[in-house]
């Protein structure tokens, strides 16, 4: 029985130590081949890049318990009402009374002096327009020197106008509502008892047959005065129209010319009134 056992165990002991050996020459024969190498490979596989997302989660933790705490933005936005100021208005036909003083310039003064001047003006504007046009009446009380000539009557000048105004509003916003213009034109003139006077030039002026003869010192005849009555100006001047409460105001000053024979005489009106519209 010990005989056929032990003739067993040498048997599987002769067939284990075969088969070991079988498989250790196949695998040294398999990596002895080569593994045969194509040019033409194919294309690695694109690369694919993953963008990942990283969410953080903060957890407050006060005193052992777990809160969740919620921020709230609160946006305050401001919102800004435009109120719109009634806008004044401004004139298209009107008419106008005004005072103030006329002064004699240069040496016109030598025989003439300061008077009052009553004025009356027609004016238009088309609507809100800069341009306007203007009529305007002035009667001129000047008086006399009475150092020079104290018994000669007292002079006067009546003038007739025509202007081109241009305006320019500064607040229309506002109650006062001031609006300075600009005033250009000529008008035509009429003397009574002019006093003669000599200019710059040493020339006798004189209005023609409304001219006081008899000034002292000139010795002045009909015919050196001339007989011509009517005669042609020239201005120029600047204004301001402005609200006074519910009443409507004009000031204005300009440089008139008058052209009397024998040389021009120039004089400065200072006006002020009120406009009606």
């Amino acid at each position: 029985m010990k005989t056929r056992n032990f003739a067993l165990c040498a048997l599987g002991l002769a067939a284990a130590i075969t088969f070991g050996g079988a498989a250790t020459a196949s695998a040294q024969a398999r990596s002895d081949t080569r593994i045969p190498v194509r040019k033409d490979q194919p294309a690695p596989a694109p690369t694919v890049t993953d963008t990942v997302r990283i969410v953080r989660v903060d957890t407050v933790t006060l005193r052992g318990r777990v809160d969740t705490v919620t921020v709230r933005t609160v946006r305050t936005d401001t919102v800004t009402q435009m109120q719109m100021l009634p806008v004044q208005k401004l004139p298209g036909v009107y008419f106008g009374l005004g005072a103030g003083v006329a002064i004699p310039y240069s040496r016109y003064r030598s025989s003439t002096k300061d008077g009052l001047d009553l004025q009356a003006q027609l004016g238009w504007f088309p609507k809100d327009a800069a341009l306007g046009l203007r009529l305007t009446g002035d009667a001129i009380f000047f008086r006399n020197r009475d150092t020079d000539c104290p018994n000669c009557p007292t002079p006067r000048l009546y003038q007739g106008a025509a202007d081109v105004l241009l305006r320019f509003p500064l607040d229309r916003t506002s109650k006062l509502n001031p609006v300075l213009y600009f005033l250009g034109g000529g008008g035509i003139n009429k003397f009574q008892n002019f006093l003669p006077y000599r200019n710059k030039s040493n020339a006798i002026v004189t209005a023609g047959s409304d001219t006081y003869l008899q000034y002292p010192g000139l010795n002045l005849t009909a015919t050196q005065a001339g007989d011509k009555s009517i005669f042609f100006s020239y201005e120029g001047g600047l204004g301001m129209d402005f609200n006074a409460g519910p009443a409507h105001m004009y000031v204005e000053s300009k440089f008139v010319q008058v052209q009397t024979t024998g040389g021009p005489s120039r004089y400065i009106p200072i006006v002020a009134g009120f406009k009606f519209y």
